[in-house]
């Protein structure tokens, strides 16, 4: 095999190497001699541990680079020889078969970005559809005015777009990776779980649209951060999501699964490798012939589609989303089955069987990743172990969409003694209710109500209908969490089987005395009053913040959020008011109030009043606070 390598490179015109994966040259034509393509040169040129890595995956992969202004294109193509993994590097010939090269890939990328684009702006349609219907109100507002209605609609609009202008960027991230000198953006750590949530934001206005239902299971339910090409994985989820929600029938079901591998990824450290399966259920009829023909066509040539043998060649091409699908499956190395699905919603035998009824398809996409590094939390005390923690021995069931409050919740919680399962929306708290292992001990569920997909109110009305119906044994009591209480949305909560609902921000010995006054468990230990000081931090949300997390744990959780509140601050006296300065205004002031930075908050809110009232003039606004910013940084220093 290596002789008959070696006569192709010697034999071919392309400047072409044979390296191994640590960039050591172990054929080279004299084309490539010429260059010179040395071992120098791969490290120089290009990034070669992620070139290799990716190859590796992928099976071959395309560079662009420059040597001396002079540019290069060509291919890095994975060869097994034996028990020798080698590179294949080979160079375009000419400038016309340089530009061909070029021009194919940004026609990949065209289209690809057309692709993906079709579902932001489909969500966004739906919502605006659903909001201009006169005979449609969203769960929220059911019982409100027509001012309630308008503002419930003009707020999941606004979530939408958000999700929506999120997605363009990282489109056109990728568009500008993957256009970079070596041809490639680099990998990065990510979490899987919360790209799934994002995707699950994005398509629930198109779900629902239909009126059909998403069901999802995270295995394991806590986060898991993998190492390589978010940008593939994202459209890799998509596709396969895609079409189901919006051709799936009533029951859409989703389950991810995670699992860690002994081996470690080569060349990548020490990082373990994490096997993740994407499964998407449905119940949509299952797909005709044509299709998976298609899919075959698409995917199966590289091996990476298993089918039932009745998907036969087909003359129309693949989609533009199959092409999509086809090489993020490749870039990930990833492997896609297709099943139909039976009366009973089991996979049918890959064979079939004759006067079977087909009512829906499972796609199983999987694929191996290195384990990723989270973004490092404040790790929280531990809980004491004399019983007297307020929540000592409590099982929780949190529900909260945004991560840094998710966190902040589940580190607060766990450090008050309580076993604390989180849920980024109402999808993933019913899949966790409807484990056995958590709902037969689980004290308490609290959820945020404005969640993507389904509201808090839904969540309790689908909680407290299960409960009716004896799908759910779980008799526990339901608290609320929002921005805003007044009595409306008191009688709201109520109606929907809500305990009570507490007003954000609050204060961790707020929060747990409401939960132990909520299963009846009596007062906590009380904590010192606060003194009476500085009118720039928010004394008693400090003090529960010493309490909790010591000094130098308050200044790191302070000074996260006064930066966030400084980036504003720079972007709003850089560029003006944009089309996210709201949601950014808003998430720095909730950070900036959950830390007990009282006189940034202010200084925030005050700027939020004056976009949202679409003043011209915010440079006293701004100067405001800028000496804010500068105040706080002093205060955050003497803390003591």
């Amino acid at each position: 095999m290596l002789q008959v390598v070696a006569r192709m490179i010697a034999t071919d015109r392309r400047a072409v190497v044979l390296a191994s994966e640590r960039a050591e040259i172990l054929l080279a034509n004299a084309p490539a001699n010429r260059i010179p393509l040395d071992s120098a040169a791969l490290t120089r040129l290009l990034d070669w541990p992620t070139v290799v890595a990716r190859a590796r995956d992928a099976g071959s992969v395309q560079v662009s680079t420059s040597n001396e202004a002079q540019p290069l294109e060509g291919e890095v193509v994975h060869l097994s020889l034996g028990a020798a993994d080698c590179y294949l590097l080979r160079l375009a010939e000419s400038d016309q078969e340089a530009a061909w090269l070029r021009n194919r890939a940004r026609s990949a990328r065209l289209m690809r970005v057309a692709h993906d684009l079709r579902t932001p702006i489909q969500s966004l349609l739906a919502i605006a559809e659903t909001g201009l219907s006169p005979d449609d109100q969203s769960p929220d507002d059911k019982g409100a005015d027509d001012k309630g209605s308008d503002d419930g609609h003009r707020a999941l609009l606004q979530q939408a777009a958000e999700l929506a202008l999120d997605h363009i960027d990282n489109v056109l991230n990728v568009i500008r990776g993957e256009g970079s000198v070596a041809g490639l953006q680099p990998d990065e750590d990510f979490c899987v779980t919360e790209e799934l949530r994002s995707l699950l934001a994005m398509v629930s206005p198109i779900v629902r649209q239909r009126g059909a239902e998403m069901n999802v299971t995270l295995d394991p339910p806590e986060d898991v951060w993998l190492h390589g090409p978010v940008r593939f994985l994202r459209a890799l989820f998509q596709n396969m999501i895609d079409n189901s929600a919006k051709y799936g029938g009533e029951m859409v079901e989703i389950l991810l699964s995670c699992r860690p591998l002994s081996e470690t990824m080569d060349g990548v450290g020490s990082r373990h490798r994490i096997s993740v399966s994407l499964e998407v259920r449905d119940l949509g009829g299952g797909l005709p012939p044509e299709r998976k023909a298609q899919l075959n066509e698409a995917l199966g040539q590289a091996g990476n589609l298993v089918l039932p043998p009745t998907a036969t060649a087909s003359e129309s091409r693949p989609s533009a989303g199959l092409n999509v699908l086809a090489h993020a499956l490749r870039q990930l190395g990833g492997e896609l089955e297709v099943f139909d699905r039976g009366a009973d919603g089991a996979p049918l035998p890959p064979d079939g069987s004759a006067g079977t009824v087909v009512t829906g398809t499972l796609l199983r996409a999987s694929f191996c990743l290195p384990e990723g590094e989270a973004l490092a939390p404040l790790a929280p005390p531990a809980a004491p172990t004399d019983g007297t923690a307020p929540l000592a021995g409590l099982r929780l069931l949190i529900v909260e969409d945004s991560p840094s409050s998710r966190d902040w919740l589940v580190q607060i919680l766990r450090a008050a003694g309580a076993r604390v399962y989180p849920a980024g929306n109402g999808m993933e708290a019913l899949a966790l209710l409807a484990r056995k292992e958590v709902h037969s001990a689980l004290d308490l569920v609290m959820t945020d109500m404005t969640l993507p997909y389904m509201n808090g109110f839904e969540l309790a009305q689908r909680i407290t209908a299960a409960r009716i119906a004896g799908r759910l044994t779980w008799s526990g009591p339901i608290l609320g969490l929002t921005a805003h209480v007044d009595d409306q949305i008191r009688a709201s909560c109520a109606a929907a089987g809500i305990a009570r609902v507490l007003e954000k921000p609050i204060r961790p010995s707020a929060l747990c005395q409401a939960i132990r006054e909520a299963l009846t468990l009596g007062p906590a230990t009380a904590a010192p009053p606060a003194e009476a000081g500085d009118v720039t931090l928010a004394n008693p949300v400090v003090e529960d913040l010493l309490q909790q997390f010591g000094t130098e744990g308050t200044r790191r959780f302070m000074t996260r959020a006064h930066d966030e509140a400084g980036e504003v601050a720079a972007d709003l006296r850089r560029e003006g008011v944009r089309s996210d300065t709201g949601r950014r205004l808003h998430a720095a002031t909730g950070a900036c109030s959950l830390t007990g930075l009282t006189a940034l908050e202010s200084a925030l809110r005050q700027i939020e009043i004056a976009v949202k009232a679409q003043e011209t003039e915010l440079d006293p606004h701004i100067d405001t606070l800028e000496a804010t910013l500068r105040a706080t940084t002093d205060a955050i220093r003497n803390l003591a």
